[in-house]
């Protein structure tokens, strides 16, 4: 019933046709299959499992049918890290039973009874699911491909092509895994094979969630460090920039696009900071100091790059928004996100992320 799901979600240009190959050069595929997934998400009218960071499912196939629940986690770098739980039910069934889950799950003011009796569908998320399972580096993943849309009444509708790539198991010690250095290694082979891919920082059910709100008011700025504590401000700068991206991508809003090239710039600045401070940095468990002044100069040049871009992006973006041609709009947007792959952004936070866990606070 209880699993702790921990996976990378990227975008996808196009299809990711030569993925099994790519990584059968690294690893062993097996269990190649095909499924088509049918889910519908759950709420109360007033948000309350989405304001609690609770999302509920219920996934059916034509050989399964499951409801589940996810709890908001982590997310950097595009790898996710929550609390699911998932129970079967009859193949029938149209509305959750929440009493189907353990009681300690949920938080201690959460009245199921109540909630239940309040439930309604929200949207129906349906699409293709291309899959197999790989193992490589001591470790088993499901790598599953999907394409498909949110459905989200009334005539919306929002397309879904991504890659998932979620750890299922591992033969290391709990104390010798290091999950970030892993998917960073995984992201790493797909980027040298140059996989169109891109950064995806909301969940499928988070960017329904957003869209059917229709508001403004989820930017999100994640900096709880002060700008003296480098290594844990530059974390957070990354999950501001991710949040903010995340956010734009749904709503293309010119002001929110600003404020994300914005926090990519202060990010720049601050790695910039970080190459002159002279850290040192360590592996993990290791005395001998590690040489990361090459990777830190690479993930500038490439961030610097992308900055660049997106400073001559944000006219020509506000000018297609101003003038009310939605062809125009739709032309920037796919421009962006190719830009995006080619500068291989989808890499840099991971590769970030395992680079400030090595240095010296």
């Amino acid at each position: 019933m209880v699993n702790k799901e921990i996976e990378i979600k990227l975008g996808v240009i196009g299809r990711p046709e030569d993925l099994i190959e790519i990584l059968s050069t690294i690893g062993e595929v097996s269990n190649e299959r095909e499924e088509q997934l049918r889910n519908v998400y759950y709420d109360t009218e007033d948000h309350v499992l989405f304001d609690k960071g609770i999302g509920l499912r219920i996934r059916k196939s034509p050989d399964f049918a499951e409801q589940t629940l996810k709890f908001r986690g982590e997310n950097i770098g595009g790898l996710h890290s929550r609390g699911e739980y998932n129970v079967p039910v009859d193949e029938d069934i149209d509305t959750p039973n929440l009493s189907l889950f353990s009681k300690d799950i949920f938080p201690e003011d959460f009245n199921i009874s109540q909630i239940s009796d309040r439930l309604i569908p929200l949207c129906e998320i349906d699409f293709t699911r291309y899959s197999f399972d790989f193992k490589a580096m001591e470790c088993v993943f499901e790598v599953a491909y999907d394409n498909g849309g949110i459905n989200l009444g009334s005539g919306l509708y929002a397309p879904i092509n991504e890659l998932e790539i979620e750890l299922k198991k591992s033969d290391k010690n709990e104390d010798d895994l290091d999950i970030t250095a892993i998917f960073s290694s995984l992201i790493s082979v797909l980027a040298e094979k140059n996989l169109p891919l891109t950064l995806e920082p909301f969940s499928k059910m988070h960017r329904a969630s957003v869209l059917l709100r229709n508001e403004r008011s989820f930017v999100s700025f994640a900096l709880r460090s002060q700008a003296s504590d480098l290594n844990a401000y530059i974390l957070d700068l990354i999950k501001s920039y991710e949040n903010l991206y995340g956010l734009f991508l749904l709503k293309q809003d010119p002001q929110i696009f600003s404020c994300a090239a914005a926090t990519l710039g202060t990010l720049l600045y601050s790695l910039k900071k970080l190459r002159k401070s002279g850290k040192m940095a360590f592996f993990s468990h290791e005395r001998l100091p590690v040489n990361y002044r090459h990777d830190l100069k690479i993930i500038i040049k490439v961030l610097t790059m992308f900055y660049e871009k997106c400073t001559k992006f944000e006219k020509v973006f506000t000018n297609s928004v101003l003038s009310g041609n939605k062809n125009k709009v739709s032309a920037a947007m796919q421009k962006l996100r190719k830009m995006e792959s080619d500068c291989q952004v989808y890499v840099i936070p991971l590769k970030l992320r395992v680079l400030i866990s090595m240095l010296v606070k």
